[in-house]
């Protein structure tokens, strides 16, 4: 993201079904709604079949616009289906998607706390779950780094790009955003894409997207499926440049306050992260982690980090955890943990929801 479909949950990730090259539907066998009751939100609008028919007002331009429509859609949803709000509500996503998540959830969280909601009733929201999330940028773009120490560029390469990297540090600093996401932009495509090769940040295994990606993409763009899901001509953005443009200034904030005071609230909070993304990388991430100011900070930051094994001696990978809090690094996975590792994936959200 922004502006990343959550179509690629339901069909590539964890949702019930799969598709396969030549089109076809099969179940998924790790889903998580095997277990669950899911509700898969496009956000925000332009992603998916999600539309608005007045550019720009229509686009979000920060996380007040963001919220504000997926809160919305949340109040919609319950309107409809009043029996559900009795049920624990968890959030979860990935990505840019932890931007989203943790600005909602502290919404909930307070509405609940000063007896205000729109809602009749409060959500019973009792945890949030956020894979590979962007939430404070400066942590993660030392890509030259982290491109040097697995030997997919050199070293005049890397100095090239630190120097870069300074740059875009400096603009965050002052809050020059949207000039840091234009610096960000050379920097991944004119600089690292050119100098290895790859055209992927979210799994070091794999240079460039995977062609599998492609399947469900046509497949939703079948004219009987598309008259199934009643969408009409209304073009599907896995990924929406539009979205993405208007959220540029949005893009090197940092969402560090917001995660401190949700910490301090009684729901439970999990952070994981497929051990083989290129820029939310899982160093990057648990440093960040460790920064944070909360009430069980410094429980967090000395907790014993545990060896996550199966009963056969095989390492799935490494947690700590502290209270409500809980970081999960998982191994042989890229961004798309549910996609990469399925089965523990799946172990990990049903332990943290049945704790």
């Amino acid at each position: 993201g922004p502006g990343a479909s959550s179509l690629t949950g339901i069909f590539y990730e964890n949702g019930p079904f799969v598709v396969s090259e030549d089109l076809n539907v099969f179940r998924r066998k790790y889903s998580w709604t095997n277990a669950f009751s899911m509700l898969y939100i496009d956000n925000p609008v332009g992603a998916g079949f999600s539309f608005t028919e007045t550019d720009p007002q229509g686009y979000a331009k920060n996380q007040e616009d963001i919220l504000r429509g997926l809160y919305e859609a949340l109040e919609q949803f319950f309107r409809l289906f009043p029996e559900q709000k009795q049920n624990d509500f968890y959030i979860a996503g990935e990505s840019y998607a932890a931007k989203y998540i943790t600005s909602l959830s502290l919404l909930i969280c307070l509405q609940k706390q000063n007896g205000i909601s729109n809602l009749k009733e409060s959500l019973n929201l009792k945890g949030v779950a956020i894979g590979n999330g962007i939430l404070n940028p400066l942590s993660y773009i030392n890509l030259s780094e982290t491109f040097f120490n697995r030997g997919l560029i050199g070293e005049q390469q890397a100095n090239v790009q630190k120097k870069g990297e300074k740059n875009l540090i400096n603009l965050v600093q002052n809050k020059q955003y949207s000039k840091a996401y234009d610096v960000f932009g050379i920097l991944v495509g004119w600089g690292i894409y050119r100098f290895s090769g790859y055209s992927s940040l979210e799994n070091v295994l794999q240079p460039h997207k995977s062609k599998d990606e492609n399947y469900y993409k046509n497949y939703l763009n079948l004219p009987e499926v598309r008259r199934a899901m009643h969408v009409g001509n209304l073009e599907l953005n896995f990924t929406s440049a539009v979205v993405h443009r208007y959220l540029k200034n949005d893009f090197m904030q940092s969402n560090k306050l917001i995660l401190e005071r949700l910490l301090n609230f009684n729901i439970k909070v999990l952070i994981y992260n497929g051990n083989l993304d290129l820029f939310i990388h899982t160093a990057g991430q648990e440093m960040f982690l460790g920064s944070l100011n909360w009430t069980y900070a410094e429980e967090f930051k000395t907790a014993k980090r545990e060896i996550w094994q199966n009963k056969r001696g095989f390492i799935i990978g490494y947690k700590k955890r502290a209270r409500n809090f809980s970081f999960i690094s998982i191994c042989n996975a890229g961004r798309l943990v549910p996609h990469d590792q399925p089965l523990y994936a799946f172990e990990m959200i049903k332990k943290f929801v049945e704790n």
